[in-house]
């Protein structure tokens, strides 16, 4: 990340036209007067998704020094309703800070794993804006315990051991 926050607009450069993610048409990198990064990127759905109606996703990412700071502003149809949206700053909720790191993007991830997270999340929106249900196991929301959620599903449990960071 440490990349990100020095040339914003040669990481966008590279999701463009370097990276190994899938559907991103579009990205332009800034810096923020704090130092930040701010990275404006479009994202097509998958083909098969697309097919359904899916729409193309613009979103933005402010990426804060130094660079442990995420977050991820949905920039298209604002009249849509999400699920996983923090009411106060109106960023994605992407991860459950509580959760076992296996299950979190952390900065020493980088950008190409982080855009896909977001990526993900707006794909998943859109499945519970369709149907009504989350796509996977869903982190809980609201709650003031200092202690991780319960993994609830077998495949989640798999996931964790999968990829420990241990």
């Amino acid at each position: 990340m440490t990349a990100v926050l020095q040339d914003p607009a040669a990481a966008a450069d590279h999701l463009l036209c370097h990276a190994d993610v899938f559907g991103v048409a579009q990205a332009a990198g800034h810096t923020t007067a704090l130092g930040g990064a701010r990275l404006e990127l479009t994202l097509l759905p998958l083909p098969a998704l697309a097919a359904d109606g899916y729409p193309v996703e613009r979103i933005r990412l402010v990426i804060l020094p130094p660079g442990d700071q995420v977050y991820a502003y949905p920039r298209s149809g604002g009249d849509r309703s999400f699920k996983h949206r923090n009411l106060q700053l109106g960023d994605l909720c992407l991860q459950y800070d509580r959760d076992d790191p296996a299950l979190r993007w952390l900065p020493e991830d980088g950008l190409e794993p982080l855009v896909t997270l977001v990526h993900r999340h707006l794909i998943f929106e859109e499945a519970w804006r369709r149907s009504g249900d989350w796509p996977c196991e869903d982190a809980p929301h609201g709650d003031d315990r200092q202690a991780p959620h319960r993994i609830a599903t077998t495949a989640m449990r798999k996931e964790i051991g999968r990829w420990s960071r241990i």
